[in-house]
């Protein structure tokens, strides 16, 4: 994972109640990436893998509230971007993609 996205997680408060590095630790190690794409692409990831296993099945569950949580902080990292609103779009558009 690129320190800077560590590091920005790092900084949230309060922290995630729900165990992310299970996504986390796959981020990208490009440092230059910006947090709302990393955090976007594991929210998604989370996400089908969420999808994968249909029905009433308890990873799924953890898998969707990763999910949440993941798209919650790119929201949270688009509010600092130079244009937030096209970055929100993008996530909206990234995350719902099939």
């Amino acid at each position: 994972m690129s320190a800077r996205l560590e590091d920005w997680l790092a900084e949230r408060q309060p922290p995630s109640s729900v165990p992310l590095a299970r996504w986390t630790s796959r981020a990208p190690s490009d440092p230059g990436q910006p947090p709302v794409r990393s955090l976007t692409s594991m929210g998604r990831q989370a996400l089908e893998a969420a999808l994968a296993r249909p029905g009433r099945v308890r990873e799924s569950a953890f898998e969707l509230l990763a999910a949440d949580a993941l798209i919650t902080y790119a929201c949270e990292a688009a509010l600092e971007a130079d244009d937030p609103e096209a970055s929100l779009t993008w996530i909206l558009r990234s995350a719902s993609a099939r």
